[in-house]
């Protein structure tokens, strides 16, 4: 590497690393995580818990619901109350997205006189379900509502301590025909939507246009499939732009989007919609392309493999290096790497952001991010108060708010007309990006993403067969024959556990 690359470097590393990896560990879990805190994955009660520990006190109708199948939302419960009501909402934000998170619920707690929220940070998502399983098991306080990322909706409804807001959404007839119907699809199991929609993103294609110029490509047409994202990769490293064409991080949930851009389902039981989930359709054509073109790209030296990368910022410092012209990243990383490149530390960098390419199919783009789960232990009064908390931030005022105070996407289709979020976009084009994303190609089951127990099990073997792959020599198919009995046994294990 270039002295003055590696001076870029090692300041790019402490502004990046300190503030790519502060968003609430979004990038983590949301397109790319595979790290799991022990126990996280298991909603059965601990062999030292008693088995009612995951149930409210017999008789005890002031502490919840029994049978989450058989709660409803207690509309007019506020009202009976006859005073404020008190709720506890954990989260997982950090820095500008706390410090936003926090503007919002002072407002939601300042406009009307019936509810006041505390809001209490847990740590990293992984951290946050963990804190929320413990309780549930050891019959601990739980939050009235709490915000876990998307990829915990087969645990958290086998979990049976949520109610549905399908039961909110029916008993109110509350209009959703603004919100983006992807959003709605991914949380939608067996015609219920069970936590409410908030904070989304999805992977977008980083690249430098200036590597685009000097390698003889339109930096306004970046590539759109696979096959053109190794031609340009390829224009990238013959031209000598940049010594690879794309920096590539091994994240499993990459291949997951490939999935749903394909149209192709990634596991069975129509991705676990139209029943449980019992085993992974990755040792098939699709993934074969998939994990054949990856293994190439690498093989071939136009991608630079980063490992596992959980900061989720050595893709991007290879890009501001010069190492690579190209890499894949979350959308709400965006406002973080423009923060970085307004400091003048990357002057040969002139960002582009397009879709993430894909392969030809019938699908779109996953959702990835986070959703607010209300608790059915809590009181009537509380679940009412945390449902209209969850409007809430719903509203599109509020998601103009959060896409501008954070970078994530707006989930409210008339979001994108207010003039914060018009604004926003006129200086920085690159932020419509991943919206129009959202609301580009079909929403089908595949494009509204599998639902499968041991979530963070199965990114683990799609990953380690990854590994294998780039760093073992493996083939594409051995890769992927490891990976689907790994990830199927984890399923399978999973399942025994809460009876599936």
């Amino acid at each position: 590497m270039k002295p003055k690359n590696l001076i870029c470097l090692g300041l790019a590393a402490v502004a990046a690393l300190g503030i790519l990896a502060c968003g609430g560990d979004d990038d983590d879990d949301d397109e790319n995580g595979a790290t799991a805190v022990e126990g996280a994955q298991d909603p059965t009660p601990q062999d030292d818990a008693s088995p009612e520990s995951t149930e409210p006190e017999e008789g005890d109708e002031d502490e919840g619901q029994d049978n989450q199948a058989e709660s409803a939302c207690p509309i007019g419960a506020l009202d009976e109350a006859g005073e404020p009501v008190s709720i506890t909402f954990w989260h997982a934000m950090t820095a500008s997205n706390e410090e936003t998170l926090s503007e919002l619920v002072g407002e939601f707690n300042a406009a009307q006189d019936r509810v006041e929220v505390e809001l209490i940070f847990q740590g990293t998502y992984n951290e946050t379900i963990d804190k929320y399983l413990t309780a549930l098991r050891s019959g601990g306080d739980l939050p009235d509502i709490v915000q876990l990322e998307e990829t915990t909706l087969r645990l958290m409804i086998d979990s049976q301590s949520a109610l549905p807001v399908q039961e909110c959404i029916d008993a109110e007839d509350y209009d959703l025909s603004d919100y983006a119907e992807r959003v709605l699809a991914y949380f939608t199991v067996e015609d219920q939507i069970w936590p409410m929609p908030f904070s989304i993103s999805n992977p977008v294609l980083l690249y430098n246009r200036n590597d685009f110029e000097a390698a003889g490509l339109d930096p306004d047409s970046p590539p759109l499939t696979l096959d053109e994202l190794r031609q340009a990769a390829q224009a990238i490293v013959d031209s000598g732009a940049a010594e690879y064409g794309m920096s590539l991080d091994t994240q499993a949930g990459y291949i997951e989007q490939l999935f749903a851009l394909a149209g192709v389902d990634f596991a069975n039981s129509a991705n676990g919609r139209d029943g449980r989930a019992t085993e992974v359709l990755i040792e098939s054509e699709t993934g074969l392309e998939i994990f054949s073109w990856l293994g190439g790209m690498v093989q071939d030296g136009l991608a630079l493999d980063v490992g596992r990368n959980p900061s989720n910022a050595d893709q991007l410092l290879a890009v501001g290096a010069g190492q690579a012209g190209m890499a894949l990243a979350t959308s709400a990383s965006l406002g973080s790497v423009f923060d970085i490149l307004e400091t003048g530390q990357f002057p040969d960098i002139e960002p582009g952001v397009g879709p993430m390419p894909s392969l030809p199919g019938e699908g779109g783009i996953l959702v990835s991010g986070s959703a607010l789960w209300i608790s059915n232990r809590s009181t009537p009064a509380e679940q009412e108060a945390a449902w209209e908390l969850a409007k809430f931030l719903g509203e599109p005022q509020s998601q103009a708010t959060w896409h501008v105070g954070t970078g994530y996407i707006p989930i409210r289709v008339s979001a994108a007309d207010l003039p914060e979020v018009e604004a926003l976009w006129a200086e920085r084009p690159h932020f419509r990006v991943a919206y129009d994303q959202l609301l580009d190609g079909v929403t089908n089951v595949a494009s509204s993403g599998p639902v499968m127990g041991a979530y963070i099990e199965v990114r683990e073997a799609v990953v380690s067969a990854m590994e294998a792959m780039f760093l073992e020599g493996a083939s594409p198919e051995d890769a992927l024959a490891a990976a689907a009995a790994e990830a199927n046994e984890a399923i399978e294990d999973y399942n025994s556990r809460v009876g599936g």
